[in-house]
């Protein structure tokens, strides 16, 4: 590392993704304790082609930093990694079972209840009495708000006029007055920028020094002021319940905590509601706490996960699952350098590729490779 100063060699990259696959690798086989409940994280993630990855994340209930902070990928140790050309309930109970073999039946598993999940949980759950099966607090809330506003015609023409003017605005000198788009998947998890935007829009179009230009493509919207307060305040009592939940999780206390956290709310019947909601998650799955005890209720973490594993992968992450998918092992976990030290010599370079031929197989990159000898698109 001469440019730093450093006497000893830089590592090339092949080295490097080499340590990332031996310390997932080892995060796949090392001891986990067996003899206190776990929390599992569970989903799946797609990428091209047809094959899901199924991931379980797991951490000892008495390690989730309740009132702290939510949880992070330092909290959580990689359970089980599973590649899955099918995807049912009865894959994924199966999956889960297996699973059991390094944490003992788990206390708690959450998820975002997608179907295939949420049937396979159920399952496990039947099988296991002691389990709790818990719905992400933030899947959850969007679906609540989906239900509501896609029934909603004046919450469809608010989204169809916004598309239009972003569209008439886009190569022009107000590019600047783009309002954030919404996602084409999971759009509910990210509406909250749109309505913020439209909110402070609102209120410019009404103040004493009233910006002509934005008058002009924006006019429109004072025509839905009533219902951008409205969904503003639906979108705030689900997102307080999602703050709250995601650092305190769900207990017997959570719905006497979000009366407190939500304060007063208006008399508006949308709002009461959405709220109704709320109380009935909290109901529901604090409910399956014992006396004393909290359940984790985000998967957050998870889905955090999932993002770094994409953005490591890069261009890679078009071309279907990789070897890569083993650094979901090395994201997690507190990996200080007795850890990492450990690892790399308890599992050589030739067992982690070793697993990647037996689980993964032939890629698609592979494939495209070997029948049109490029790996180019």
């Amino acid at each position: 590392m001469r440019r730093w100063g450093l006497p000893f060699a830089t590592p090339c990259f092949s080295t490097i993704g080499s340590w990332l696959l031996r310390l997932g690798c080892y995060a796949l086989s090392c001891p986990l304790p067996t003899d206190r409940p776990w929390v599992w994280l569970v989903d799946h993630t797609v990428q091209i082609g047809c094959v899901k990855l199924l991931v379980i994340l797991g951490c000892p209930l008495a390690d989730v930093p309740f009132g702290q902070r939510s949880l992070a990928l330092a909290d959580l140790r990689l359970v089980a990694l599973v590649p899955m050309e099918q995807s049912n309930h009865d894959l994924v109970d199966r999956e889960l079972e297996k699973a059991t073999a390094r944490t003992g039946v788990p206390r708690e598993i959450a998820s975002d209840h997608g179907t295939d999940m949420k049937k396979g949980v159920e399952q496990f759950c039947r099988r296991h009495p002691t389990t709790a099966c818990v719905h992400d607090i933030a899947h959850y809330g969007a679906n609540v708000l989906e239900n509501r506003w896609e029934r909603d015609p004046r919450w469809q023409e608010f989204v169809r006029q916004m598309h239009q003017t972003n569209q008439r605005m886009r190569q022009t000198q107000q590019a600047y007055l783009l309002a954030p788009k919404l996602r084409a998947k999971a759009r509910f998890m990210s509406v909250g920028p749109l309505l913020r935007f439209a909110g402070r829009v609102a209120r410019l179009l009404e103040g004493e020094r009233r910006d002509e230009r934005a008058v002009r493509e924006y006019g429109w919207l004072l025509g839905f002021k009533e219902d951008v307060a409205g969904w503003l305040e639906e979108h705030g009592v689900v997102q307080k319940t999602i703050e709250h939940v995601r650092v305190y999780g769900v207990s017997g206390a959570t719905l006497g905590e979000l009366e407190k956290e939500w304060g007063r709310l208006s008399q508006r019947k949308s709002t009461g509601m959405v709220a109704g909601h709320m109380r009935a998650y909290a109901r529901r799955y604090g409910g399956r706490a014992a006396e004393g005890e909290r359940l984790v209720a985000s998967t957050e973490a998870l889905e955090s996960c999932f993002g770094k594993l994409k953005r490591l992968e890069g261009d890679q992450s078009g071309g279907g699952f990789t070897g890569l998918v083993l650094a979901l092992g090395a994201m997690t976990g507190n990996a200080d350098e007795p850890h990492v030290r450990k690892a790399l010599e308890e599992v050589p370079n030739k067992e982690a590729q070793g697993w990647i031929k037996r689980t993964l197989g032939h890629t698609l990159r592979w494939l495209r490779h070997h029948i049109l000898g490029t790996a180019e698109s």
